[in-house]
């Protein structure tokens, strides 16, 4: 589920996103801020993503993947146009996945009642040649919420605490369809700052479904067993 708003409700978004399923068997959900609003931010953010999106389809590793962008982003910012990168890899064989955050804004896992929030502290891509890019990893679960949000909605309020807030809007959600929850949170943020988009946002929620292939559900009786047996 996507839900996104510009800045003043504009047309032209300074956020970009993309969602890729790689031949490696992994799925790649991506966000990215350009700094500031408007054309030159949206230009700088799509152009991370799309290189993201080239890059992690040739099978590179997303580590070494990211470590590329920021060398080619670094040699072109010379006026201090940088993005943010928050970028998920869930493994589709056992719902292991990798997040590696580049200035981005916390995420939320949701399980049942329990909200737990991903962070890592990185420089926005293109600020530095070379960087170390930390990675956090965690095992997702069959009905588990993956919540991802530009810093648009987690900074879009002027609550003291910012994560108690979010992650009781995300406790108290009574859905777990994920275009209903990106609208809910998005609904929620403009709703607190009085009908105004101070900020670009963008929210994307991704659930974990087991997958059942069709051969699963066919029955098997006993009987099968002793009628092969006999014969």
């Amino acid at each position: 589920g996507i839900a996104n708003a510009a800045k003043g409700g504009a047309f032209v978004s300074g956020d970009s996103h993309s969602l890729l399923e790689l031949a490696s068997g992994k799925y790649a959900i991506a966000i990215s801020d350009g700094m500031g609003n408007g054309e030159r931010a949206h230009f700088e953010s799509n152009d991370t993503v799309q290189l993201l999106s080239k890059i992690l389809q040739s099978g590179i590793d997303e580590t070494v993947a990211i470590k590329s962008i920021n060398s080619v982003l670094s040699l072109r910012a010379t006026d201090e146009m940088f993005s943010t990168l928050d970028l998920a890899m869930i493994d589709l064989q056992n719902a292991s996945a990798k997040f590696l955050k580049i200035a981005s804004s916390p995420c939320f896992i949701k399980r049942g009642d329990e909200v737990k929030m991903i962070e890592a502290s990185n420089l926005p891509i293109g600020m530095l040649q070379e960087f170390d890019v930390d990675v956090v990893s965690e095992k997702l679960k069959a009905g588990d919420l993956l919540i991802m949000m530009s810093d648009g909605i987690y900074e879009g309020t002027n609550v003291e605490n910012k994560e108690m807030w979010m992650k009781r809007k995300i406790r108290e959600l009574e859905t777990d369809n994920p275009q209903d929850v990106a609208d809910l949170l998005m609904e929620r943020v403009i709703r607190m700052n009085h009908g105004s988009i101070d900020d670009d946002m963008t929210v994307i929620v991704a659930k974990v479904k087991r997958n059942l292939p069709k051969w699963k559900t066919i029955p098997f009786y006993s009987g099968d067993l002793k009628q092969k047996k006999a014969q």
